[in-house]
């Protein structure tokens, strides 16, 4: 994720825990890499496109960020880390609490279950200021290429942002955090929000999503995995050994005519009313 540019979903009222699909991140080959901004109606239309590099205490990374009205699409070139994220066809959703201290009831339901996971404070440098940014819970038992976390961000980057205490103290709509970042402007471009993506996955991966399920008490289906208002859909099989991301089908500010755009080999774009699937072809 990249500061001062998130943008929050909405909510779901049913949802006792209050989260939103903030990010979801896919490593992809170099060329791909290099190709993402090169069409102009992906460019000037669809998305605000942005190369950021951030340094934070636990990383320093670099990617392509498609940067929507209430989530981003982060992309990542290879890199010998071992990381998640820094391999072709990495997989990693971020959720992000509505609320501050929201992590605790994901940390209780948790260890209640004996699930495994790992919880981390996430800081950067800005000039000789060093701001707390975001705290993050991830599921410890990660299936190989797919990882999913949730993170909150924290009181002093909020204010840092401008927020004032009784704003902090209150649930975070996308409006009030875009407000205070654009000072009223409106949204420049048509992605609204991220709808679904859709997994192959192998018996492993289905294990995974259900214990994701669980752990939120999102509903679980055999082919879904309903996350509030993002849904996670999969096809199970048994043989593949990896995570396969399919496409990451998004909501569009308005209606477009019909239209299909080539990033490379590896993925194109295609536009059906309002919504627009990026579709990876592995």
């Amino acid at each position: 994720i990249i500061p001062f540019i998130k943008i929050y979903g909405n909510v779901n009222a049913q949802s006792k825990l209050q989260v939103d699909c903030n990010t979801v991140f896919i490593g992809i080959d170099s060329l791909t890499y290099d190709a993402l901004f090169s069409n102009k109606y992906i460019k000037d239309t669809l998305f605000i496109c942005r190369q950021v590099s951030s340094q934070t205490n636990k990383d320093s990374y670099t990617g392509k960020y498609l940067i929507g009205e209430s989530a981003t699409i982060e992309f990542f070139r290879p890199k010998p880390t071992g990381k998640l994220g820094d391999k072709i066809g990495d997989v990693g959703i971020e959720l992000k609490t509505r609320s501050i201290n929201q992590l605790q009831e994901l940390v209780k339901r948790a260890n209640k279950t004996k699930l495994a996971i790992d919880t981390a404070t996430i800081t950067y440098q800005d000039v000789d200021t060093t701001i707390t940014w975001y705290n993050i819970v991830s599921l410890a038992t990660n299936h190989q290429n797919f990882g999913f976390s949730t993170l909150e961000y924290q009181p002093q980057y909020l204010k840092y942002l401008g927020f004032t205490d009784k704003e902090i103290a209150l649930p975070i709509t996308f409006a009030q955090f875009n407000t205070k970042l654009s000072g009223g402007k409106p949204y420049p471009r048509l992605f609204a929000s991220i709808k679904s993506i859709s997994l192959e996955v192998n018996s492993d991966g289905k294990k995974y999503l259900k214990e994701i399920a669980k752990n939120y008490k999102f509903k679980f289906n055999p082919n879904f995995v309903a996350c509030n208002d993002f849904i996670i859909y999969y096809k199970l099989n048994k043989k593949s050994k990896f995570t396969q991301l399919k496409n990451i089908e998004v909501n569009l500010t308005d209606s477009l005519p019909k239209k299909e755009i080539t990033i490379s080999e590896t993925i194109e774009v295609s536009i059906t009313d309002n919504h627009a699937k990026i579709i990876f072809k592995n």
